[in-house]
């Protein structure tokens, strides 16, 4: 394992040393901005599949919409973060997240699917145009030796906000249910409550985050923490001046691994929820309160699997999370009941994270002035994955529901060596280089 850690006494290392002051502001906005993610996810599956009685393929269609979206604005958002305002981006972001939400709430109401495919596309524009900046300003005010822990803060932020979302939906969709069961009106009441905290969440960011402060690291911190042994300055070059070939090779591995996980994973995730109310239990909210555990436990978790990510060695990190992964999903779909399914959808949703965190590690070392550019890049090609994921895999869920979780489990256990060699061929050759992972 990578860590040239010894075995005193761990001591506490304050946050100065791993965040800029106004690093919490800089979260702070994922809460609000993240309150309407579980329920829209989780509603609009119901609401085509089941309440419309729209083939899978349609369901597909909409995160498929979504992502489209995203594709269009990471074609270009890559290259805004790097020449222009960040803080006015996730402004704007934001927004858009907002109107969207609106749009949604419209066509849901008059039940319109093209309207609700049109509110997706742009909500996918604003969630990209969002969080590219976001990530690129997160890595920018955190150390390279605790990026992980820094996206994990930002996922616990992301959990809490769903937390509240999801209790703030539900109750308000149970409730007119049950009171007023044919107005949809009030029953999806929740999703422009959610546009507004949008609008608030992007007013908020611009007044009180400031872009130009950076992570700067300490002169001398080796009497707190001897993980932060030799720490150096932000513009450090890369220890090696790589050939051409042998670096296109690492990206080339890297990028199609991603692009081949983000197909794999659009190929059985928006299909995991129709499988539980057609194969496990058909009461709807019963099974959404199963699912919530999946966001709690997740985001409760997610600062320690951040810290850990920051420590473990990656080659071990992503081989076992990708072979328990695809375990994982092989007994989800021969769950027998919702306690085992919840349970197992907690595991799952933990390996998922942890592997997010080393490969966001790992990739927002690779450049400091093209860093939005190389967010960019990711959900440029992740977006494409996400557009062919869904469509194939819901052609083949109204054939068999449980090929597309079959085929994930392959594909998954096969993209190992892509993550792997592509790593290891760029780790020399990384900007903010830190220890050699084979130490």
């Amino acid at each position: 394992m990578r860590l040239s850690l010894n075995n005193s006494k761990k001591e506490f290392v304050p946050d100065h040393h791993k965040f800029t002051p106004d690093f919490n502001s800089v979260i702070f906005i994922v809460i609000w901005n993240s309150l309407g993610f579980f329920f829209i996810e989780f509603i609009m599956a119901y609401l085509i599949k089941q309440v419309l009685s729209y083939p899978a393929t349609s369901l597909g269609l909409f995160f498929i919409f979504i992502t489209l979206g995203g594709l269009i604005s990471s074609s270009f958002i890559g290259y805004l973060t790097d020449r222009f305002s960040k803080r006015i981006l996730v402004m704007i972001g934001s927004f858009g997240r907002g109107l969207s939400y609106f749009g949604l709430y419209i066509s849901i109401i008059f039940q319109s699917l093209t309207g609700m495919y049109i509110s997706a596309f742009l909500l996918g524009l604003g969630a990209h145009i969002f969080w590219n900046p976001l990530d690129t300003i997160i890595s920018e005010k955190s150390s390279k030796y605790y990026r992980s822990s820094a996206f994990g803060k930002r996922r616990l932020a992301l959990g809490i906000g769903m937390v509240l979302g999801t209790i703030i939906g539900f109750t308000v969709f149970s409730l007119a249910n049950a009171f007023t069961p044919l107005n949809n009106f009030i029953i999806y009441s929740a999703i422009p409550i959610y546009g507004i905290a949008n609008f608030y969440a992007g007013i908020q960011f611009s007044r009180k985050v400031d872009e130009t402060k950076k992570f700067e690291y300490p002169i001398n911190v080796n009497n707190l923490n001897s993980s932060l042994e030799n720490q150096e300055p932000l513009t450090r070059k890369a220890s090696k001046t790589p050939s051409v070939r042998i670096y296109l090779i690492g990206i080339i591995l890297l990028f199609t691994g991603l692009f081949l996980s983000a197909i794999n994973v659009g190929f059985y995730r928006p299909y995991i929820q129709p499988f539980v109310l057609e194969h496990i239990n058909s009461d709807a909210g019963l099974v959404a309160w199963f699912y919530l555990p999946t966001s709690i436990v997740g985001s409760l978790l997610a600062p320690k699997l951040g810290t850990i990510a920051d420590k473990v060695n990656p080659y071990l990190a992503i081989s076992l999370a990708s072979f328990s992964g695809g375990i994982v999903t092989w007994l989800i779909i021969n769950s027998a009941n919702l306690w085992m399914f919840g349970i197992l959808l907690v595991i799952d949703q933990t390996i998922m994270l942890t592997t997010g965190f080393v490969m966001v590690n790992v990739l927002s070392r690779v450049s400091i002035k093209h860093r939005g550019k190389i967010f960019g890049l990711i959900t440029f090609f992740e977006s494409i994955g996400m557009i062919i994921g869904p469509f194939l895999g819901g052609i083949l869920y109204d054939i068999n529901a449980q090929t597309p979780f079959i085929i994930s489990i392959i594909v998954e256990w096969s993209l190992i060596s892509f993550f792997i060699f592509g790593i290891r061929i760029l780790n020399p050759y990384l900007v903010e280089s830190i220890e050699d992972f084979n130490q």
